[in-house]
C-alpha cells in the first residue's frame, strides 16, 4: 500500500518482500531530498524495514553534496531507528552511475565498511532486488 509521501517521491512498502520502495519522480531540490528520506526513514521505522530499494533514475544527477548530506546527516539516524544493519539498494540510470564513478566528491562505496547501514548501486532492478533478498537471508541466517 502506497504511503502518504511528496508527489516527487513515491513510497511503498511490500510486505511480500518486507522491503521499502522509494522511487523518486524528479530532480529535487536539497530540502525535497531532506523531507523525502525523512519520509522514507518514517515509513521503514512504521514497518521495522531495513531493507531499502532507493530509485533514483529519475532524478538528472546525483550532488555531492547530497550524498554529502547522506553521509554526516542522513544515515546516521537510520540504525538508532531501526536498530540493526539496514540495506540500501540504489537504482541509477546508467549515466548517473557513471556520473558517480567519475566524481571525485563522492566517496566509493568502501568507506562504509563497517558501518550499520550498506550499499550498493545498480542499473538493473532484478539485481537490485535479489541483492536485498541476499542481505535479508543473510540477516535471517545470522539472527
Amino acid at each position: 500500500m502506497p504511503s502518504s509521501a511528496p508527489s516527487y517521491l513515491s513510497i511503498e512498502y511490500r510486505p511480500d518482500l518486507q522491503f521499502i520502495i522509494g522511487r523518486w519522480m524528479r530532480s529535487v531540490m536539497p530540502f525535497e531530498l531532506h523531507r523525502g528520506y525523512g519520509k522514507l526513514l518514517d515509513e521503514a521505522e512504521q514497518h521495522q524495514c531495513r531493507y531499502w530499494l532507493v530509485d533514483i533514475r529519475r532524478r538528472t544527477f546525483v550532488d555531492g553534496n547530497d550524498v554529502a548530506w547522506m553521509m554526516e546527516k542522513f544515515y546516521p539516524q537510520v540504525q538508532p531507528r531501526l536498530g540493526r544493519t539496514t540495506y540500501l539498494a540504489y537504482l541509477m540510470a546508467p549515466h548517473q552511475l557513471a556520473g558517480v564513478l567519475t566524481n571525485s566528491s563522492i566517496p566509493d562505496l568502501s568507506v562504509l565498511d563497517g558501518r550499520p547501514y550498506q550499499l550498493q548501486r545498480f542499473t538493473d532492478e532484478a539485481a537490485a532486488l535479489e541483492w536485498l533478498q541476499q542481505c535479508a537471508l543473510r540477516d535471517a541466517v545470522t539472527s
